[in-house]
């Protein structure tokens, strides 16, 4: 259930996070469709935040980063999560 809770909060970040990745790396859409093996329908889907990333497209996405880069991915989510945890308790 608590998992649960983060699923929107983890729908926002993902939106702003692929992106900021897109434009930093200069890819079109569709460019970004094709390293994650989707459609460009699709792919504009989860990047509206129309759909929610699979753990798969979640894996893929990382494959594109660097390591320093999944590292800042991982923290800043880790982060909002433990905010709004803190906003609730408070």
């Amino acid at each position: 259930m608590l998992l649960r809770k983060h699923e929107g909060l983890f729908l926002v970040f993902w939106v702003v996070r692929v992106r900021e990745f897109r434009i930093k790396m200069e890819l079109t859409q569709e460019r970004l469709a094709e390293k994650l093996c989707l459609s460009m329908r699709n792919y504009q889907k989860l990047e509206r935040g129309v759909h929610k990333p699979s753990a798969i497209m979640i894996i893929l996405f990382l494959y594109l980063l660097s390591d320093q880069e999944i590292i800042s991915f991982t923290r800043s989510f880790g982060q909002m999560v433990e905010k709004a945890h803190s906003q609730e308790v408070a």
